[in-house]
């Protein structure tokens, strides 16, 4: 039996995918989980494997491809023994008879997404024991340390039990809710756990139709949308299906359901009509009139933080030095610079100034550019610099990461740092520009305060803290003598392992950056 293999609407706002790489060739044979191909979203890069053992007979899209939601990307001839039903790629969801009627019941589990999540946290139910949801119905919000994102149901059906509460951390595998379908059995579809893993996709039968997207955002009949456009439809009680989307192939944006609920769109779109699309109850966002405090549960991106924090403040012996800093010539060169990055749309702040005179203190000292391997007891010391970028967003501090600056110019490094902040700040950061990193920079000058100690970035060996540049009056070295003027300064503290790193070590690095940056001319040598 020949299975169409489609890329699916997983109901988190995936509207389109590209075809990385091809695992396996035309005519191989695979075996049921065996990766096939890559393929890269707005959230990951993921391996997707073989629904069920075959032969793989046709390609239907080229590497470099990017295919919409419901495209056949390749055809697999099932093998003698495969199940009639093909079950998704990942870990297929336990389906059991119902206790009435004709259906069956889906024991949905957290799958493996394959990128190394091992556990999800239960931030929210998005609806309640008892309620009937359609197909691709956001139900549970779930976060890995990855991303946070709603899973969908597999099928149409009621919401028969639910077996995990908000705050509970379970492992792959765990069956969180029990969902009841109706009439014909129900197809065995495991839940696609996380955002870092949109590549389950359910196999159709090869008489399916499959619909081109159009203006308004349809695939397959079904609405496509990125994340922050589903949640903002879901606040304002807008209907997507009545917005004309903007994206490429009619993918709605944020800005498209924004745009439509302030022409008066959403006026005549009634709440949603059934329970199933109702959120659980959420902590409040106002205090009560006569409270004295609130309680909001401990949990979600705060708390993947403080366990990060906690483990590098008890396992690295943390010490810090502070460097003083004359950039009076760098704020004039920076101000030029400025000037010719505008020119070509490139938004120039001093980090790339920093970023690379820290990727080349790193290289005159590279006992800083290091980790240690725990489980064979060696130091490992990097002979390139990936820079993690400590990054403020309204989900807490994420760590992006530049590879390779030491090979980058600075406006390569204003370029990609904008980019990828940007990005990072609207949640769109991919999960492998989250790793790699070999040190890493925070810089809290853009907010305030003249010195801080950092935490190391576990298990790094060091991390530099950037601070705000002040004016005040200084002494300036002149051929007559010294004299007054008014000099620009700034604080860069860093704080580096004690076990690997002696703290000389670190006092030569900062004297190094300080030379550097008090000379911007040198970093072109």
């Amino acid at each position: 039996m020949a299975l169409e293999f489609k890329l699916p609407d997983v109901g988190e706002g995936i509207a389109e995918g590209e075809i990385v790489k091809w695992l396996v060739a035309v005519g191989d044979a695979v075996e049921e989980h065996q990766p096939v191909v890559e393929v890269m979203t707005d959230k990951a890069t993921v391996e997707v494997p073989a629904p069920q053992a075959g032969t793989i007979t046709e390609f239907r899209a080229n590497e470099g491809d990017v295919v919409p939601v419901g495209s056949v990307i390749f055809v697999l001839e099932a093998g003698a023994a495969a199940p009639a039903a093909a079950p998704s790629v990942e870990a297929p969801a336990a389906v059991a008879p119902a206790p009435s009627g004709g259906g069956a019941t889906i024991e949905f589990q957290l799958p493996d997404v394959g990128e190394g999540i091992a556990e999800g946290e239960i931030v929210q139910w998005l609806v309640a024991e008892g309620v009937t949801v359609e197909e691709h119905q956001p139900v549970v919000e779930v976060m890995t340390d990855k991303a946070t994102v709603e899973v969908p149901a597999p099928a149409p059906g009621r919401i028969a039990k639910i077996l995990v509460q908000p705050g509970e951390v379970v492992p792959i595998g765990t069956v969180l809710f029990h969902l009841e379908t109706a009439g014909a059995a129900a197809p065995a579809m495991a839940s696609v756990g996380a955002a870092a893993a949109p590549a389950t996709s359910t196999p159709a039968p090869a008489a399916a139709p499959m619909a081109t997207p159009s203006g308004n955002g349809r695939g397959n009949g079904k609405v496509l949308a990125v994340p922050s456009a589903r949640r903002v439809a879901r606040d304002l009680g807008v209907d997507l299906s009545q917005v004309s989307g903007t994206g490429r192939n009619g993918v709605i944006r944020r800005k498209d359901v924004e745009a439509f609920f302030e022409s008066g769109g959403a006026a005549a779109v009634a709440a949603p009509a059934t329970p199933a699309l109702a959120r659980a109850a959420a902590p409040p966002v106002a205090i009560p009139v006569g409270e004295r405090e609130t309680r909001v549960a401990f949990r979600g991106v705060r708390r993947k933080i403080a366990e990060a924090m906690a483990r590098s403040k008890f396992t690295a012996t943390h010490f810090t030095v502070v460097e003083e800093l004359d950039v009076t010539d760098l704020v004039a060169l920076r101000k030029k610079a400025k000037a010719i990055g505008a020119e070509q749309g490139i938004k120039v702040t001093y980090m790339p100034f920093i970023m690379k005179a820290c990727a080349n203190a790193l290289f005159k000292f590279p006992e800083l550019n290091s980790q240690l391997d725990e489980s064979t007891n060696e130091i490992v010391t990097y002979h390139y610099v990936n820079l993690g970028i400590a990054t403020d967003t309204k989900n807490g501090l994420i760590v992006p990461v530049i590879p390779e600056v030491q090979s980058k110019g600075l406006l390569q490094l204003g370029a990609e740092l904008g980019e990828l902040a940007e990005r990072t700040r609207e949640g769109k950061v991919k999960p492998e520009e989250l790793q790699g990193g070999t040190f890493t920079i925070t810089n809290a000058g853009n907010i305030g305060g003249t010195l801080a100690t950092p935490i190391i970035n576990f298990p790094e060996v060091g991390i530099l803290g950037v601070h705000r540049i002040v004016k005040r009056p200084g002494v300036i070295e002149t051929p007559n003598g010294d004299e007054i003027g008014v000099r620009h300064y700034m604080n860069l503290s860093i704080s580096v392992d004690h076990r690997l790193v002696d703290g000389a070590s670190a006092a030569r690095f900062l004297v190094y950056m300080k030379e550097l940056l008090e000379n911007p001319g040198l970093l072109s040598l």
